[in-house]
């Protein structure tokens, strides 16, 4: 969760000064209840609140939920090095083969889901490892953080070009790995799953560790990703090639970044805040790995300084992502959820109006020079800090809708590094 301060320290004298436009009006439409009726009305814009951006970072999230495996390792100049690993549970539809059936091969198929991130054109290595250990996991769902132990040696590395928009990666595997496994369910030794945890634990397909390219998705459903036997019947008078398959019952991926040197580094526990004047007027926001841009308003206050009645019509933030941060190969997520933090920077809860949830979309300010901003509708959370009794220190977060399932980044200038353009926008109506 990104951490930044916006500091905007110009004196909120709306009174004495046409703060950002004003005008005034009697136009009923302006109304904002009965207490308007019949009073002269004037609508303040205001933009001098202090926004205060931030990282901070979840101790961990769930990643075994959105039916996608992350497998990639790369380097990025503003995050680090990104390193994604995806371990596997499988079980086969019956514990039962031919007496006669031989096994011929074994291979391990992941199919892709199309979504990638980075740099496809490099050559990605996945190394195919046995675990020790059956997935556990204190509640029903596994984190980027979760550790299960593995073999140090490889059952199988191969090295490929990545094509997410093709059918699927097939790693053959040792034959011997697989004999074992066809063999025992062949000669009822393997009947049940937990006969089969005997033999087999689970896999974890490892990125290498000194690649430098991209991140790829492959889907979990029975269909995509699977462990398939191939076997023949020799004594059938046409010998046909069958196949047998385990399918995914459980899996989650681990995601962690080394930020080494990097201003992240400072972020050591949850509620640590990495303020944007300490990092270079920026702050992080990154799917996968825990981090996100926490969003403050510590002037809000000052609008009672305007010592009239008054309802606010509309509140919106402008928040800038960095654009020499994002490329076609690190795109930008469109569409970016609304959701509140705790003072110890807890989830809270996501934000609704009446109608829907809160999302915040990309505005086009100038396409030819890569401007963009994100526009954020924030009235129900202002109105709730206005009017909030006892006083909290919750703030704001914007995470993507797919924050568990990829490893996108976004990087957002605070409002001294955007030249303001990262703002809060008030819309005031003052009626006596």
């Amino acid at each position: 969760m990104l951490r930044s301060f916006l500091k905007l320290f110009i004196a909120f004298t709306i009174l004495s000064m046409g703060i950002a436009c004003s005008t005034d009006t009697e136009d009923d439409s302006l109304l904002a209840g009965e207490d308007f009726t019949g009073t002269n009305i004037r609508v303040l814009s205001i933009d001098t609140f202090s926004v205060k951006l931030s990282t901070m970072k979840f101790d961990s999230i769930t990643t075994s939920t959105n039916d996608r495996l992350l497998v990639g390792n790369y380097q990025d100049d503003t995050m680090g090095t990104l390193n994604a690993a995806t371990y596997v549970q499988m079980t086969p539809t019956s514990y039962y083969l031919d007496n006669d059936a031989t096994l011929d091969s074994i291979t391990l198929v992941l199919g892709y889901d199309s979504y990638y991130y980075n740099d496809t054109t490099q050559v990605a290595t996945v190394n195919v490892h046995k675990l020790t250990e059956k997935m556990t996991s204190d509640d029903d769902y596994f984190y980027n953080t979760t550790v299960t132990p593995y073999e140090t040696e490889v059952l199988k590395t191969l090295s490929y070009y990545p094509t997410p928009n093709k059918d699927s990666l097939v790693v053959t595997l040792p034959y011997d790995f697989g004999e074992e496994l066809f063999n025992g369910i062949r000669d009822n030794d393997i009947t049940d799953e937990e006969s089969l945890y005997q033999k087999l634990k689970g896999l974890t397909v490892q990125p290498g560790t000194n690649d430098n390219g991209a991140v790829i998705g492959f889907s979990t459903a029975t269909s995509s990703s699977y462990l398939r036997f191939y076997y023949t019947i020799p004594d059938e008078l046409e010998t046909d090639e069958y196949t047998y398959d385990m399918t995914i019952n459980s899996y989650y991926n681990k995601i962690n970044s080394d930020v080494t040197g990097l201003p992240l580094e400072a972020i050591t526990d949850q509620e640590d805040n990495l303020e944007s004047s300490d990092s270079n007027h920026i702050t992080y926001n990154q799917c996968g790995t825990g981090y996100v841009t926490k969003i403050e308003f510590p002037s809000i206050k000052n609008l009672f300084n305007i010592g009239s009645d008054g309802t606010i019509l509309d509140a919106v933030l402008y928040i800038e992502p960095n654009s020499t941060a994002h490329t076609d190969i690190q795109p930008l997520s469109e569409t970016l959820l609304l959701y509140t933090i705790d003072q110890n920077n807890d989830l809270a809860s996501q934000v609704s109006n009446s109608v829907d949830v809160v999302t915040a979309g990309i505005t086009d300010e100038n396409t030819e020079f890569n401007e963009l901003t994100y526009t954020v509708p924030v009235i129900d959370f202002i109105d709730q800090k206005l009017n909030e009794s006892p006083e909290t220190e919750d703030a704001l977060i914007l995470i993507p809708t797919d924050y568990n399932s990829t490893v996108n980044k976004i990087i957002f200038n605070d409002s001294e590094r955007s030249e303001y353009k990262t703002k809060l926008i008030i819309t005031y109506a003052v009626y006596e």
